[in-house]
């Protein structure tokens, strides 16, 4: 068994990060053979590390002098894990690609209305247009917003509800030239 310690030992520390630095550039050239890119290279090579030290760690290598081969092992083993996840993905993809076609058409929207709803957000002062924008886009909370916009969390909710209403009320109501026809 090697003689690594637990991970809060920083000898067991020093010696996973000799083996990593051991075999760093040969777990390299066998992901840089079938990998196109040095993000999946480096996200490889990543995978297998975590899985070497997984198993130093749980006293999975029995024989030190063989550690190459366990190195090897786990390079072939993630490389078919992979493949397969590949061809499955590919597998599927044939039997349902079309149906997920509709994703690739961008979305039907209607530009009257997009044109609309910017007129009525800029018909809004100021102050409800950034409690919406922090409500609808950042997500944020009525405390949040609060601390953000130094208001009370009672008067975000107020401002939030009034500035929905009079959103309603302005993409509801006939335009000038619609009242005409």
């Amino acid at each position: 068994m090697l003689d690594l310690q637990s991970q809060t030992d920083p000898r067991g520390a020093e010696a996973e990060a000799a083996l990593i630095r051991r075999f760093a550039a040969a777990v390299r050239t066998f992901a840089r053979r079938r990998l196109r890119t040095a993000d999946a290279v480096d996200e490889f090579a990543q995978e297998v590390f975590l899985r070497l030290v997984q198993a130093v760690r749980a006293g999975q290598i029995e024989d030190p002098a063989r550690i190459a081969g366990f190195v090897l092992g786990i390079c072939r083993n993630l490389a078919r894990e992979r493949a397969r996840i590949a061809d499955r993905r590919g597998t599927l993809w044939e039997l349902y690609g079309a149906s997920l076609a509709a994703l690739d058409e961008p979305p039907d929207v209607d530009g009257y209305r997009v044109a609309l709803l910017e007129d009525c957000l800029t018909q809004l002062a100021h102050r409800s247009r950034e409690v919406l924008r922090h409500a609808y886009v950042d997500g944020a909370s009525a405390a949040e917003i609060a601390g953000r916009l130094a208001m009370t969390e009672g008067n975000v909710r107020v401002v939030r509800h009034r500035s929905l209403e009079a959103l309603r009320a302005c993409m509801t109501a006939k335009v000038f030239y619609e009242e005409a026809s």
